[in-house]
């Protein structure tokens, strides 16, 4: 079984992270907006590319898993069983 691979899973993480450290920005944007604090001064464009890196290496580590647990579902046995214990010797 591989370890890394790229599909859906990696596509839909590399652009969640940044969607959700987007959000978490907001979120403590109109906070300090709220009680008249300064805004906060992240390097938006540094965190949206690591963050997306991250998502993709994360989604790609994932993928392999995800595409396991499909093949599992098609073939009607146990989720965790066929995903943690099919295949070891």
């Amino acid at each position: 079984m591989s370890h890394f691979s790229i599909g859906y899973l990696s596509l839909v993480a590399a652009f969640a992270f940044p969607a959700l450290y987007l959000l978490g920005y907001g979120v403590r944007y109109v906070h300090t907006w709220s009680k008249r604090l300064d805004p906060p001064k992240d390097r938006i464009k540094f965190f949206l590319i690591v963050s997306l890196v991250f998502g993709l290496l994360a989604g790609s580590v994932a993928q392999p898993l995800w595409d396991k647990a499909a093949a599992c579902k098609a073939s009607h046995q146990p989720l965790g069983v066929c995903l943690f214990f099919s295949g070891q010797n």
